[in-house]
């Protein structure tokens, strides 16, 4: 199950905050983007202390805040690379790659911490075949996933979904998400539901075509999943 990021107070395990029930105005988000600085500050400490996890949580703060609040591309693409490097530090080097995938390129931090991951990637690359677990990025800090896990002959695979809207990081995204076991032939699975027929719904078919780095999937139909929700893209593999 992918675990969905929420920020500040919904990090305790409520899924909304006690005041997200009152309207949120425009005081309220200001009031909150102003503790993206913050975030960053409080990750750097974390980091520079040898707490990665804790400074993950805290930098998934910042470029949440960042994005939401519509920061400077350069200031949103410092919070990518920060996140980058605790996942370089914990060996998780596809997962860091992900995360400077979406950093300015043009950054010279960039292509550094590009560099470090790529030259750990080379020594230790990913083993063929389509198991792992696949990322697409949904926004504000968080990740669709694709996990696949061999089971016999078969497979496992499993979808879960995000869709971030406008107020997501106050209510909460919506989500959907799918389980299959099934074979792989020729690098390719399929998943298909049949709708109830009061639903008034075409039938659930998504395809999996499966490469060494990547996943790409295409949805045909109605597969029941939250508003804005789609299993379609490319997915990247981020680790075995």
């Amino acid at each position: 199950m992918m675990r969905v990021w929420l920020p500040a107070c919904l990090l305790a395990g409520y899924f909304l905050c006690p005041s997200a029930w009152a309207k949120i105005d425009e005081p309220d988000i200001k009031a909150d983007c102003l503790k993206t600085g913050i975030y960053a500050s409080a990750g750097k400490v974390a980091y520079q202390q040898g707490d990665y996890a804790k400074a993950q949580e805290l930098f998934r703060d910042q470029v949440a805040w960042s994005e939401f609040c519509h920061l400077p591309a350069s200031a949103t693409s410092v919070a990518y690379n920060n996140l980058a490097l605790t996942y370089l530090h914990l060996g998780q080097y596809g997962k860091a790659l992900a995360w400077l995938g979406l950093a300015s390129q043009q950054d010279q931090k960039t292509r550094v911490n590009l560099a470090q991951v790529q030259s750990k990637l080379a020594l230790k690359p990913l083993a063929e075949g389509p198991t792992g677990l696949y990322w697409q990025y949904a926004g504000q800090g968080n990740w669709n996933t694709l996990e696949v896990k061999p089971e016999g002959s078969q497979f496992v695979i499993h979808f879960s979904g995000l869709s971030m809207g406008a107020m997501s990081l106050y209510y909460g995204p919506n989500t959907g998400e799918f389980t299959t076991v099934t074979t792989i032939k020729e690098q390719q699975a399929v998943y298909q539901a049949i709708n109830d027929e009061n639903a008034g719904g075409a039938d659930c078919r998504v395809t999996m075509n499966f490469a060494r780095q990547n996943a790409v999937l295409h949805t045909v139909g109605d597969c029941g999943f939250g508003h804005n929700v789609s299993a379609a893209g490319t997915f990247q593999r981020v680790s075995e």
